[in-house]
């Protein structure tokens, strides 16, 4: 029996953090097949930076179930190469953060359906953030 292949993930970032983040959910998680990685680079326009968009999703495998991008924030240059190339079967979720791109990884590996991966993963973003000082009181 060929062995399931995760719903595909396509981390999106100005410099570093897509890189940084899935370093770190390597090391909480363990290696996590079925994920790209592109940072935007001093100097990449949009038209280029799309060509890098469409190099590494031809690298992911299941494209044809759809495509989880998850990019850092909305309106930038990462997320208008995403919609550039998005079709309908894919999502673009802006505002990654480490608890939530960890719940995405523990979520497909339950679910095939992105939809229900995302439902239950956004779950999260009340919880993701904590605040300790004089106004946490």
């Amino acid at each position: 029996m060929a062995e399931k292949v995760p719903v595909p993930v396509l981390l999106i970032s100005h410099d570093g953090l897509a890189a940084s983040l899935k370093r770190a959910s390597v090391m909480i998680m363990g290696d996590q097949e079925n994920i790209g990685v592109i940072s935007l680079e001093e100097g990449d326009g949009l038209s280029n930076f799309i060509t890098k968009v469409q190099q590494v999703i031809s690298e992911l495998e299941g494209t044809e179930k759809g495509i989880i991008f998850l990019v850092d924030i909305p309106f930038g240059t990462p997320w208008n190469a995403s919609v550039a190339v998005k079709r309908e079967i894919d999502h673009i979720v802006a505002g990654i953060s480490l608890p939530f791109f960890l719940e995405v990884l523990n979520y497909r590996n339950q679910y095939d359906e992105i939809e229900k991966i995302l439902a239950d993963s956004l779950a999260i973003k009340d919880q993701c953030f904590r605040y300790l000082g004089s106004l946490g009181k």
